[in-house]
Formats: structure tokens, C-alpha cells, sequence
């Protein structure tokens, strides 16, 4: 965490002139890891989010969220090659098995979602038809 500095124009009494001089503001810059750090303790240490916002100078809780919606999925696709480390450990008809599963698991999903994008369709037509207002674009129109 690194405090941001602003130039700023000061008037010198002395030489009678302005001369610039970098002021420190009340904003901070956090790296990488620290935002990570910061996202950690939220999810592990169990405190209010309002606490953290106010501990590290944030300005508003809705910062360590945006945070985690980053660094959450980032760390989801970096233990990806500690799944295969521990796929590799498993036998041959286990690993068939899980991956039948999640194959299964994932058919439904696509089928949930087939019926999803049916229904949205269906619905815009029925706007389209009962209110007579055309929802989807036009192909071939500018932007």
C-alpha cells in the first residue's frame, strides 16, 4: 500500500513565487498482491467488510467486492493444476467415474440452458407480438 502524491502549485513567501510540490493525498495505491492480501483477509479472517474498507482507507466496501470478483475466479484457474496433481494420484476407473459425473453434471447444465435461451426467445416474442415494438436488432443495420 503506497500513498499517492499530488503536485501541487504552493505559493513561497519567501522567493515570491509558486513553486511545485508533491503533497501527499489521502488515496493509496495497492499492488497486486496487496489487493489479493486484502481479499484474503476478508474471506478468511470472517470480519465485516466496512471494517477492512476502513482499516486499509477505502472508500467504500463495494471495493474489496469488485476485488474478490477478480481475484476469487483468479485463484479458481490457478488451483486448476493441483486438481490434475490430484487426478493423477487416482485410479484409472475413479477418474472414469468423476469424469462421467461431472459429464452428466454438464449435459444438465447445457440443457438447462437450452431451455433458458427457448424461453427468452419465446418471451420476446410475445412482446414483440403483443406490443408491437421490435426488441431484437436488425441485422445488417449501423451502429
Amino acid at each position: 500500500m503506497e500513498q499517492r502524491t499530488v503536485k501541487r502549485r504552493v505559493w513561497n513567501e519567501d522567493l515570491g513565487w509558486y513553486e511545485e510540490r508533491e503533497l501527499e493525498t489521502a488515496k493509496y495505491k495497492f499492488s497486486e498482491e496487496d489487493k489479493m492480501s486484502i481479499v484474503s483477509e476478508y474471506v478468511i479472517g470472517g470480519r465485516p467488510a466496512r471494517e477492512i474498507a476502513d482499516k486499509y482507507h477505502l472508500s467504500s466496501r463495494q471495493i474489496i467486492f469488485n476485488w474478490m470478483d477478480k481475484y476469487v475466479n483468479e485463484r479458481e484457474i490457478v488451483s486448476l493444476p493441483e486438481k490434475e496433481e490430484e487426478m493423477a494420484k487416482k485410479t484409472p476407473e475413479e477418474r472414469i467415474r468423476e469424469l462421467e459425473a461431472e459429464n452428466k453434471r454438464l449435459s444438465k447444465a447445457l440443457e438447462l440452458e437450452k431451455l433458458r435461451a427457448e424461453a427468452y426467445d419465446t418471451m420476446i416474442d410475445l412482446a414483440e407480438k403483443t406490443f408491437n415494438i421490435p426488441v431484437r436488432k436488425k441485422s445488417g443495420t449501423k451502429q
